[in-house]
Order: C-alpha cells, then structure tokens, then sequence
C-alpha cells in the first residue's frame, strides 16, 4: 500500500458563502499533507463563487475548481469525484468541518488493510462553535466486521453517519456507481449502502472527529414537501432493492421493516398517500414478527396498543 496516498477531498457548493471560509480552513489545515481539495459550484447566486476562486488563487496546487450552472448536490458530488485523481476519497458538505487530524488518523488506521475497508470516526452537531458541539451515543462510533453490519446497524437502532466521517478508498466509490441524480433527498445515505455492500471492513478511528452543523431550513435534507417525502421514499426503496440482491435473509427484511416504520413514523399522518405505499411496502417483506422503533414511551405504546394506534396517540398527545 502506498504510505502517502493522495486524498481528494470533495466539496460541493451551494449558497454556503456565510460558512465557506470555515470549511475550506479546516480542510486545508489537515496534519495529513497530501491532499487535493475540488470544489464544485453549483451555479451559487451568493458570494461562494469569488471565496472558492480566491482560494483557488492562493493555493493554486491544492485547489481545483469547476464552476457549473446549478444542477444538484449528486450531479456536482459526481462531477467532483469525476475530476479527482484521490486514492482516497472523503466527502465534506460546504458548511461542516474536519477536525485538524482527521484524514491522518484514518490514514494511519486503513495501512495494511485491503482497498475493500473503509474507516469511520466520530461525528457531532453544533451550530457556531465546535466547542459546543454535542455528541450522540450511538452505536454506529466502533468497528464492524463487515459494510452490511453497519448498514443494518443504522436501519435497526434508526442512527445514522455524516458522510464526511468516512474515508474511503476510491474502488469501493468506484463499484459503488455514481451518486443518484434523480434523487432530491437521502442522496448521501443511498449511495453509501452501496458502498457498504462493497466493504468487508469498517475501522473506527477514535481521535478524529467531524462538525456537521445544525441544518437551516433551507438545506436539502430539511425538505418536507410531497416531492422530497416521495424521494426520501424512492431512495429507501433503492436501498431495498441493492441490499437484497446481495443478502436476502430475516435479518435483512426485519432491518429493512424498521426502516419503513421509522419513515411512517416521521410522515404520519402528513402524505398519506406515502404512508400507504410505505405499509404495503413493509407488509411485502413477508416479517411476521413485531417490531419495534422510536424512543422507550412510543416503544411501550406500540408494545401496547400497535404501531399505528401509537403514531395516533403521540400526534394527539403532542
């Protein structure tokens, strides 16, 4: 394995020009040297544009810019695999941070390991100063024997992890295929369970860490319009469709009800066109037993009463 490979570092742009400045010094500030950073706008309307070429312009050797009109976070996110030359590949959303050791860690953890692992760390919220960030006690921050177990592990315990938090090798994005560019929401999250049906092993690297900031209203992944609830629902349909063809077993289908229980759970009773096909969508699995999402009071409603007398108790309790 090369002890030096290069990172590409991927950031698509957005009307993030309050935030910028920030993202991009923690990326340049990595104790890990070799690294490229390429920088996809994505038709900005505000001041991202003149920040990304002012970088560009101070660090001409390590910035590659590519200005398009706006077609999508998955296009630009192509695009910008497309045009990296990384052995290496980690994603970074144009208002998170990585902390200054991040990528060198991570690094240091995957030598000697296949192409086929991939290594993960720790991520936190916070709106203004990492200082504050909070963490979560999730069950996803440790060591996997395989991509699919962490794959389960978000779909069973309803956690999640911010893509930055993974370095991944470019063969796996490779096998992977390109981000969905028909998808409006949940992009990220589909395209990395085809990286994790890819991965035999996924290392947890304990110093680094990642910022993912507080969501504003106007962020993709805060959409709630019918169109962005139908594509949060195509893309769980995707994942069904790929994780299946590589492990159609109870354990899969039982992950895979959850899933769809947690995405009635957060549409009810809005969309219920949505609602519907999401049930039949889970009565398909063929899962007989009872299973069981939410925090412990909804778990013990639906323990009580059933999962769809528990969604109505908690909208009138509410």
């Amino acid at each position: 394995m090369n002890m030096d490979p290069l990172v590409s570092i991927i950031i698509p742009v957005y009307n993030k020009a309050s935030f910028l400045r920030e993202t991009l010094d923690s990326a340049l500030s990595q104790t890990y040297s070799n690294t490229e950073l390429v920088l996809v706008n994505d038709g900005s309307k505000d001041d991202s544009l003149s920040i990304l070429e002012k970088y560009q312009s101070i660090f001409p050797k390590k910035v590659r810019l590519i200005n398009q009109k706006n077609s999508g976070v998955s296009r630009a996110t192509n695009v910008g695999i497309e045009a990296s030359i990384g052995e290496y590949i980690q994603f970074l959303d144009a208002d998170d941070l990585l902390s200054p050791n991040k990528i060198a860690h991570q690094i240091k953890l995957l030598q000697g390991n296949s192409k086929s692992a991939l290594s993960t760390c720790e991520w936190q919220v916070f709106e203004e100063e990492v200082e504050k960030a909070l963490s979560f006690p999730y069950g996803v921050f440790r060591d996997f024997d395989s991509g699919l177990d962490l794959l389960l592990r978000f779909w069973n315990e309803q956690e999640m992890m911010a893509i930055s938090s993974y370095l991944t090798h470019r063969s796996l994005i490779e096998k992977a295929g390109d981000w969905d560019e028909n998808l409006t929401i949940n992009q990220d999250g589909e395209f990395f369970s085809r990286v994790l049906l890819y991965t035999e092993k996924v290392l947890f690297e304990p110093a680094g860490r990642v910022y993912y900031r507080t969501p504003a209203l106007g962020n993709v992944s805060q959409q709630k319009s019918h169109q962005a609830i139908k594509s949060l629902l195509d893309s769980y349909q995707a994942c069904e469709r790929v994780v299946v063809s590589v492990e159609n077993s109870p354990r899969v289908r039982i992950a895979l009800k959850k899933l769809y229980q947690k995405f009635i759970y957060d549409v009810y009773p809005q969309y219920m066109d949505l609602v519907e096909k999401a049930e039949n969508l889970m009565e398909e699995l063929g899962v007989k037993e009872r299973t069981y999402i939410g925090g412990p009071k909804f778990q013990c409603l639906s323990k009580l009463f059933g999962f769809k007398n528990a969604l109505r108790l908690k909208r009138i309790l509410n």
